[in-house]
């Protein structure tokens, strides 16, 4: 059965998602709200007992050890702990876009259990706001639900972004879904924060967060609010082939300028959010070896399974939503590397013509095999084409048995 009332919010115009009266109440409310959801998911807040938030971003990573740290003392078993690296000093009334990297099934209700402040959530999953139960906790929150694969949808995402940006705080996961990529150490992000940021004058707090599952332990840390107007961006250092593209399209320059500065803006609040991701990981996890994981088709299996039982157990998903559920962003360069590797791969030629050319295609139709062992969407889908019941259901019990 379908959620009442808020099924359909993702339809909802610029004017009708929420109201100036549901902005005010949760702007004022938000400190009973985030109580609330401590207790109700049993969290326990840990600060650093020295502050460095007098630090600017760049002086903070310069600083810090990447040493292996032990287990924090104030840790407690039997509840969620969420550990903030650092917390940064925000202005009391003054709205903020918070960007977080979708890391877990639990990545929204840790980030809004810290935020000190009421901050609506960009939701991109239209599954979960129709059929999960929890979305009424998120609507009491606020949020801007949205479809993904709608194009008018997409397009009034940013308007009604800034539109609770005149007032509210904003949360929302650029990477747009979960990050279970075998080479990113954060996958790549659209632009959305970047053009509600340029469009209402709003600062962006870069938000990381790390889970290890097997303490029962988030980390996560908050980067100070950084106004992108005033950063000095060189679009060159982004996108080597940024002057070559001018030249060849001269009469677009303006157009093709203002395209690439928020790319590139958009790729250096990527790579902030992988630094913080690599020190979290080098201080508080240990440094998995190949050598007891096997080959790499092996590693690939394993984690496959772990993803999806991560998935299956906490997510519950009854219909064929994978595309949009694990839709991700592929840059230019990275969409023509996959053009080229699916065209070789599709050739058919005599060994005479090959040794010729000197063309491996062996090499070709294993890179395909190794695109294809990492989509996600594929993999997702066809586990639960294989193990679904007629409700569309999916017992995690024969994947754990395979873990």
């Amino acid at each position: 059965m379908e959620n009442l009332f808020i099924n359909n919010l993702n339809k909802k115009d610029i004017n009708h998602f929420t109201t100036n009266i549901g902005l005010f109440i949760r702007r004022k409310t938000s400190k009973p709200f985030r109580k609330a959801c401590n207790k109700f998911t049993n969290a326990n807040l840990l600060y650093p007992r020295e502050s460095k938030n007098i630090q600017s971003d760049e002086e903070y990573f310069n600083n810090l050890n990447s040493d292996r740290l032990p287990l924090n003392k104030d840790l407690n078993n039997e509840k969620n702990n969420i550990v903030i690296e650092r917390y940064p000093k925000l202005n009391q009334d003054e709205p903020y876009i918070f960007i977080c990297n979708h890391t877990c099934p639990e990545d929204i209700e840790t980030a809004l259990n810290v935020i000190d402040r009421n901050a609506y959530l960009v939701l991109g999953s239209i599954e979960s706001l129709k059929y999960n139960r929890e979305m009424y906790l998120l609507w009491l929150n606020g949020m801007i639900p949205f479809d993904i694969l709608n194009e008018k949808e997409r397009n009034e995402l940013v308007p009604k972004m800034c539109r609770v940006l005149k007032t509210n705080s904003v949360l929302i996961f650029l990477e747009g879904s979960h990050n279970y990529d075998f080479n990113k150490i954060i996958n790549y992000f659209f632009d959305g924060a970047t053009n509600a940021s340029l469009e209402s004058g709003r600062k962006i707090v870069v938000t990381t967060l790390v889970k290890d599952q097997d303490n029962n332990i988030a980390y996560m840390d908050f980067s100070n609010p950084i106004d992108i107007t005033k950063l000095d961006i060189n679009i060159s250092d982004y996108y080597p082939r940024f002057e070559e593209k001018l030249a060849n399209n001269k009469d677009e320059l303006e157009n093709l300028r203002q395209k690439y500065y928020i790319k590139s803006i958009t790729c250096y609040l990527r790579d902030m959010m992988s630094t913080a991701t690599y020190y979290m990981l080098s201080k508080h996890f240990d440094l998995l070896k190949r050598i007891d994981y096997g080959t790499y088709q092996e590693i690939m299996s394993e984690f496959h399974i772990k993803y999806m039982l991560e998935a299956f157990s906490k997510l519950k998903w009854r219909h064929d939503v994978f595309e949009a559920e694990y839709l991700t962003k592929k840059p230019e360069e990275e969409r023509e590397y996959e053009e080229v590797i699916r065209t070789l791969s599709e050739i058919h030629l005599n060994s005479k013509i090959l040794k010729s050319v000197k063309l491996n295609l062996r090499d070709y139709a294993l890179r395909l095999k190794d695109l294809e062992n990492n989509d996600v969407v594929s993999f997702m889908r066809n586990y639960w084409l294989q193990n679904k019941d007629s409700k569309g259901n999916v017992s995690v019990k024969k994947l754990m048995k395979e873990k």
